[in-house]
């Protein structure tokens, strides 16, 4: 199984906790509820702010060598010091800022 890549930081991470209920509103005002699954999975949107060249293509080389949202990989959070077995979800989207450097940004989900 395949590492994130070791680069610099996220500028920015956004996380996004699952909601697993399916919801049933009745005509007469109740709403019954209940856990359609029992894991609560995780997303996270990392963006980076003027990668370099070589930073922008060991990640944009590792996002093809996992297929993009193919295959599994594992994921340290930097702030929670925990891995998280993971797996990229949508494209990776990148725009040249400037001569050499890169903004982007990824989603990851756990698996």
């Amino acid at each position: 199984m395949a590492d994130f890549p070791n680069i610099r930081l996220p500028s920015e991470i956004e996380e996004t906790t699952e909601d697993p209920a399916i919801r049933t509103d009745f005509e007469s005002g109740i709403v019954q509820s209940r856990a359609r699954y029992t894991k609560q999975r995780r997303t996270w949107t990392l963006s980076w702010i003027a990668l370099t060249n070589s930073e922008y293509q060991i990640l944009r080389n590792f996002y093809l060598s996992v297929s993009g949202g193919s295959l599994v990989f594992s994921w340290k959070h930097p702030y929670e010091d925990t891995t998280f077995l993971v797996r990229f979800n949508g494209e990776l989207k990148a725009k040249n800022s400037q001569r050499d450097y890169w903004d982007l940004s990824l989603t990851i989900e756990e698996n």
